[in-house]
């Protein structure tokens, strides 16, 4: 597997577990849950704020309501540019309850999840779940349909 998914949540402390992070009850289980799938189809990795970006090679994608709003198709068709494109993996950052740093304001591809508000484990929930769905979706595979 030479492509790598790694999901950034900015607002963890510094050397804190991911799990930790989620408050939401239930959100920690489905979020592992959804990034434990998507180690079947690449290499998979969750960061805390206190880690470097700029991964040689490692295009960033921020989650932010300012982004685009983009269907799980769209998504799989840009997941699948950047894996045959060159790209050795994405970084997606996911902003706490003070949004995002200035970090990412150079990211290769800003994704909304649309206008409403959500708490920020619910926004990691979200992405890991529809970046699963868009592995589904590259490989045929039923989940997508209505498993």
């Amino acid at each position: 597997m030479a492509f790598s998914t790694v999901i950034r949540l900015e607002w963890l402390k510094s050397g804190a577990p991911a799990r930790k992070g989620f408050r939401l009850p239930g959100s920690g289980d489905l979020y592992e849950e959804y990034t434990g799938r998507i180690g079947r189809y690449c290499s998979f990795a969750t960061k805390g704020a206190d880690t470097e970006g700029g991964t040689a090679g490692v295009t960033l994608w921020a989650c932010d309501p300012r982004g685009r709003t983009i269907s799980s198709e769209q998504l799989a068709q840009r997941l699948r540019e950047a894996r045959d494109g060159g790209v050795k993996g994405i970084e997606i950052v996911i902003g706490g309850p003070d949004g995002l740093s200035q970090k990412t304001s150079n990211a290769a591809f800003k994704w909304s999840f649309g206008p409403m508000t959500l708490p920020h484990e619910l926004a990691a929930v979200v992405a890991a779940e529809q970046i699963y769905r868009a592995w589904t979706i590259l490989g045929g595979e039923p989940y997508h349909l209505g498993h």
